[in-house]
């Protein structure tokens, strides 16, 4: 071949190649494999190669494996002798551009050191192109171009092909973007029902039980107009099995709520002592006396309902672990940490008769909601911290203290505080 020939067929085919790169990128976005399957097979007829495959890596197998061969003696000869998965750990040239990223070529695959033998003897490959494709700048296969007789390809293949790894790359990425794309859609329907659903169950309960604590209430005031000690006790032990029965079924809605990723925190503007002091009212009894102290005003931002709802559970709790006539302490304080300042809500039980609790159990309590009624409140309480990307603690260290702390951050400018700290006992 003269050298205006060679000029004129070179120039030919890199009309071809472009040629081909143009098709490539008309082709429909929404069928991904056929895509996949039409580059292999117009890569391999322009380049004249005897193999063209496109490797995709298994992570789970850490192994290169060939999902698109073109439809040739040699690709068939490639699936017949299972050399269309190339594991990382056998090394060869496809798998080391795959770790490097560096493209590669070769006319004498033969004498090269470590490749496999089945490429070598089995596929009886000669000269090789081996390309990288990225999604991202993530490493995710290899394109190889390959053919039985030496010297066959040029440095223009090499960067031909490079070119095709670069529009597989964009091509998988935006694919995968869509799927993802259609899962968030598919699991905000999930979610979007899911919710509708704790709705409805959560107010048909409730609809029943209305009635039930409406008949309790006039059976508690008729007991107590009459005198009938024993039946106010009833009446009133009756009203407590249905609160708890009430907080059961939110506490269950917001473990479903949980599950399915839909709790959630409203924070506003919020008087923290308020708060406390409605919560201990319905705690203080005779038996237990509560010891408070706290500034006269604090105003921090937090979802008063979740906060009500751990300081409740942490009460829970401190009655459990103490004795009659133990002394339960609720402080609320501020500690200026180096992030800025935090609110920290304690309660202390001193004086417990009851068996110590070890610190796995605890965390057993915080960590799952799956045992105790106290438990899944321990449990709900711990995510009501989290959400205000605070932290909820137990220290049940001995027998004699437990201490419960529910502490979160707070922004310096959302900060009110008014009054030195006061004490006061309930009881």
């Amino acid at each position: 071949m003269n050298a205006f020939s060679q000029e004129e067929y070179l120039n030919e085919r890199q009309d071809s190649l472009l040629a081909t790169l143009e098709h490539l990128l008309e082709l429909p976005a929404s069928a991904v494999h056929f895509m996949l399957d039409q580059a292999v097979q117009q890569v391999q007829q322009v380049l004249a190669a005897d193999l063209v495959a496109l490797f995709f890596h298994d992570p789970t197998t850490d192994t290169l494996v060939a999902l698109h061969i073109s439809d040739t003696s040699m690709g068939k000869q490639q699936r017949a002798s299972g050399m269309n998965r190339l594991p990382l750990a056998n090394g060869g040239s496809a798998v080391e551009v795959f770790l490097s990223g560096v493209p590669f070529l070769t006319g004498h695959a033969d004498q090269i050191p470590n490749e496999p033998r089945g490429i070598i003897a089995g596929l009886g490959i000669k000269s090789q192109l081996d390309v990288v494709f990225r999604v991202q700048t993530r490493h995710r296969g290899v394109v190889l171009a390959a053919s039985a007789t030496p010297d066959f390809f040029t440095e223009n293949d090499l960067h031909f092909l490079e070119a095709i790894a670069r529009w597989v790359g964009h091509v998988v990425g935006r694919s995968e973007l869509v799927e993802q794309i259609k899962q968030q859609d598919v699991e905000q329907d999930q979610k979007r029902t899911t919710e509708e659903l704790l709705t409805i169950m959560t107010h048909e309960l409730r609809n029943f039980l209305q009635p039930l604590r409406g008949r309790l209430d006039l059976i508690l005031e008729r007991a107590k107009r009459e005198g009938r000690e024993k039946d106010i006790r009833d009446a009133e032990s009756s009203l407590h099995t249905l609160n708890l029965l009430a907080r059961g079924i939110s506490d269950v809605v917001d473990i479903a709520r949980l599950n399915q990723g839909m709790f959630a925190v409203h924070p506003v503007p919020m008087n923290l002592k308020e708060v406390v002091q409605d919560v201990v009212k319905t705690f203080a009894t005779r038996s237990v006396p509560l010891t408070l102290r706290f500034p006269q005003d604090l105003i921090v931002t937090a979802d008063p309902l979740r906060v009500r709802q751990a300081f409740e559970t942490m009460l829970l709790y401190a009655v459990y672990a103490s004795p009659k006539a133990a002394e339960i302490s609720v402080d609320v304080s501020i500690e200026r940490r180096t992030d800025g300042p935090w609110v920290l809500l304690g309660v202390k039980s001193v004086g417990s008769a009851k068996p110590g609790i070890s610190e796995s159990q605890l965390r057993a309590f915080v960590a799952s909601s799956h045992s105790t009624q106290l438990g899944v409140q321990l449990y709900l309480t711990n995510q009501i911290a989290l959400a205000h990307d605070g932290i909820f603690t137990i220290d049940s260290a001995t027998n004699h203290a437990c201490v419960l702390t529910l502490a979160f951050p707070i922004e310096e400018e959302e900060l009110i505080v008014r009054g030195e700290d006061e004490l006061h006992v309930m009881m």
